[in-house]
């Protein structure tokens, strides 16, 4: 009876384990922030992404905010790396971007290849 129980406890334990690991990586996921495609960029974002790429790696993204495709001075590019999910980035990359954008409305957008 005490060996059963033990293996219930420990099944149990991994059972609620893995529901556990299966709802955070649900979370981590859930985002759906807007996009933008690369070549959709304005010349000077499009060279700012060009010379962080490399440092992005697989898990790192970069958001940006343009109200003119011309005035450098409202464009907003930042990035978030060192992160372990992908998901964590877009999320960081999004907060740092609408801060950088100030008050008003954000129209941040998750860069994609």
């Amino acid at each position: 009876m005490l060996n059963s129980l033990k293996l219930f406890g420990v099944k149990h334990a991994c059972f609620l384990a893995f529901l556990y690991l299966l709802g955070f990586s649900v979370l981590a996921e859930s985002y759906d922030f807007p996009k933008v495609k690369y070549r959709d960029l304005p010349g000077p974002l499009q060279m700012a992404y060009k010379n962080e790429k490399p440092n992005l790696g697989e898990i790192g993204r970069c958001a940006v905010n343009f109200e003119d495709m011309k005035d450098e001075s409202k464009m907003v590019f930042t990035c978030s790396i060192y992160v372990k999910m992908s998901a964590v980035a877009e999320r960081k990359a999004m907060e740092r971007c609408e801060q950088l954008s100030g008050a008003k409305k954000s129209g941040c957008k998750i860069i994609q290849d």
